[in-house]
C-alpha cells in the first residue's frame, strides 16, 4: 500500500467534508473556515470559558479566535465578561441568540456524521478511530 494514497483520501475527504458543510454554514451567516460553528457548537456543549481554553478546544490559533469572536460577539452570538477568578482574562458564554444559532450547526454535524458513517460497522469505525489517534500522536511528537 503507498502511503501517500491513504494521505491523498484523507485530503480529498476533508474536501468533500467542506463542500458538503460551507453551503449550509453560509445559510446560517457563519463564515467558513474561521471555526465560528466550532466555537458555537463548543459553547453550546461545555458552556463558558476562557478565550484560550476556547482556542485550545477548537484548536484555532489565539489571533484567529479573537478575531472570529469579536464577529461573534458583534452579531450577538456571545459575550465576553470579565474572568473572576483571573481579572486579565475574558469568559466567553454564548447568548440565548447563539444557543438557537449552535442548535442549528449541531444539526448539520449530526447529518454529516449519518452521511459519513453510512455503511460502517462499529467495528470498522473503532479500529480506523484508534489509527487516526496514532496518527495524529506522529503529528504531535514531531
Amino acid at each position: 500500500m503507498e502511503k501517500s494514497k491513504i494521505r491523498e483520501i484523507l485530503h480529498g475527504m476533508d474536501i468533500e467534508r467542506r463542500k458538503i458543510v460551507r453551503p449550509k454554514f453560509q445559510e446560517l451567516g457563519l463564515t467558513v473556515g474561521e471555526g465560528q460553528a466550532k466555537i458555537l457548537k463548543c459553547l453550546l456543549e461545555q458552556g463558558s470559558m476562557t478565550q484560550r481554553q476556547l482556542a485550545d478546544k477548537c484548536m484555532l490559533d489565539v489571533t484567529t479566535m479573537s478575531r472570529t469572536l469579536d464577529k461573534l460577539q458583534g452579531a450577538g452570538y456571545l459575550l465576553r465578561t470579565v474572568n473572576p477568578s483571573c481579572r486579565r482574562s475574558f469568559l466567553v458564554c454564548i447568548t440565548e441568540k447563539g444557543k438557537e444559532k449552535a442548535a442549528s450547526v449541531q444539526k448539520i454535524f449530526s447529518d454529516l456524521d449519518e452521511q459519513i458513517w453510512q455503511g460502517i460497522s462499529e467495528d470498522e469505525m473503532e479500529v480506523l478511530y484508534h489509527t487516526l489517534q496514532k496518527i495524529m500522536k506522529n503529528f504531535k511528537d514531531d
